[in-house]
């Protein structure tokens, strides 16, 4: 192991004295204090903050990772470039060593970056409120929507009982003779559930979409309860705005016409612009006892257009469930292990690549992942077609792939102040760990099988 960390401490000093990583460092001191001075974000105090921390850990993610795609690239094929790796391999050290010291001394300097400037970002954070001098209701909706941390909640179709119902009614149009004859069973029964979805998720005028939730537990009965939620509506009202009843509470009371348990209904008239993301508060003590809670969404008539939810981002309920600090953490680990992941990946392509091959290969891996949501659909798109080429090529490949966006996108949950649940942080760091482990025993068998030299008499 000294041997392993030897070779660390020497690739650690050699990559800070390399002017990129200089410049690298230099440009996110100078930075990062511009940044939270001018960020402005949606005007308000909150959209200052979002913005300064979105693009503070994009911009500090988008740096060392570059950084450590030429680092590691650079540490083992500058060696051999220059033809240090013969003294090297005449020492008492294994070639497996080797490369497990240029990772480690990649990975040290990546820890130590990263924990200095993520420490930055967040005293920074911390301190725009209080150099603006912030009180009031501002500081409340910051304490409530921004440093904390929240669950969400949100309502998943059954997609079996919505394909048994459109299977049981395309027998029945078969039996009365009604069905489209240009069209197969799939596509019929693919429209039915399609319109089953759309059903569930929008309100005529004088309508209304009911959302229920089971097992809600909130971390504290006087803590809020955030309703979150986007809409469309058919045909747009000439002002945009959407008139709306919104109803939080135990909805049993109401559908069964008595009251079940004492638990308050809260009801909120709002006015809210169509396609934009809105939110707002009711007291937790809305969730029943037995963890029952139900938002009714009630279409007023003075609208005259079916209002929409998507169904991606059209509804959920936030509940406080951690504390910003923690969060933050957890989403510095996150980026803490992509660093990783590149650093074993630049030094396993620097073991049979020349530098500049490995770091547009590197760079590749880090672009894919960045668009991977895009890349998976495509090739999954292609896989229908080409199932042998795609299972036993493509699917191998993809799967190496890191992800950076949609779920994997650590400024969103920053941003909205969303819980980086433990299950998906241990899923997401095993994920790189095990892509990492695959690439650094290709590099070790690699680099044990090439030839470092020829002895020529």
């Amino acid at each position: 192991m000294s041997r392993v960390w030897a070779v660390a401490k020497n690739s650690f000093v050699s990559a800070m004295r390399m002017k990129t990583a200089i410049v690298f460092m230099l440009l996110l001191i100078i930075l990062l204090p511009i940044m939270s001075i001018t960020s402005t974000g949606d005007g308000t105090i909150k959209g200052r903050i979002q913005s300064f921390i979105s693009y503070g850990l994009g911009l500090t993610g988008l740096l060392l990772s570059i950084l450590t795609i030429i680092v590691s690239c650079y540490t083992l094929s500058s060696d051999i470039k220059h033809k240090q790796i013969y003294t090297v391999v005449t020492k008492p050290i294994r070639r497996f060593e080797l490369i497990l010291g240029k990772v480690l001394g990649v990975v040290v300097l990546d820890l130590l970056l990263l924990f200095v400037f993520s420490t930055v970002i967040y005293s920074l954070t911390l301190q725009i409120p209080r150099l603006s001098k912030v009180k009031g209701d501002d500081l409340d909706v910051l304490n409530n929507e921004f440093f904390t941390a929240r669950a969400s909640l949100k309502v998943n179709f059954d997609q079996q009982i919505l394909e048994a119902r459109a299977n049981d009614a395309y027998n029945e149009m078969r039996r009365s003779g009604q069905l489209d004859e240009s069209k197969n069973k799939q596509q019929i029964i693919n429209e039915m559930v399609e319109a089953g979805q759309y059903s569930m998720h929008s309100a005529a005028p004088s309508g209304m979409v009911l959302w229920e939730f089971n097992n809600v537990k909130p971390r504290d009965p006087n803590d809020s309860l955030f309703i979150r939620f986007k809409f469309e509506a058919s045909i747009p009202p000439p002002d945009k705005n959407i008139y709306g009843v919104w109803y939080v509470g135990d909805y049993r009371q109401i559908k069964y016409g008595q009251e079940r348990m004492k638990t308050p209904i809260y009801v909120t008239p709002r006015k809210e612009v169509v396609k934009a993301v809105h939110e707002f508060q009711v007291p937790a003590s809305a969730v029943a006892p037995d963890g029952y809670l139900a938002v009714v969404f009630y279409n007023d008539p003075i609208n005259d257009t079916t209002v929409i939810f998507p169904q991606e981002d059209g509804f959920e309920v936030l509940y406080k469930a951690g504390g910003f600090g923690t969060n933050y953490v957890r989403a510095v680990l996150l980026v803490f292990a992509r660093l990783v992941f590149f650093a074993v990946l630049g030094v396993s392509l620097s073991t049979w690549l020349g530098f500049p091959v490995a770091v547009l290969c590197s760079l590749a891996f880090f672009f894919t992942g960045v668009i991977n949501g895009f890349i998976v659909g495509s090739f999954s798109y292609l896989g229908t077609n080409v199932s042998l080429f795609y299972k036993y090529t493509v699917e191998p490949l993809i799967w190496l792939l890191p992800k950076f966006d949609q779920d994997y996108n650590v400024s969103k949950y920053i941003i909205d102040a969303r819980l980086i649940k433990t299950g998906f942080l241990i899923f997401a760091i095993g994920a790189l760990a095990v892509k990492a482990a695959v690439l650094l025993i290709a590099g070790f068998i690699i680099f044990a099988r090439r030839e470092i030299a020829k002895v020529i008499v």
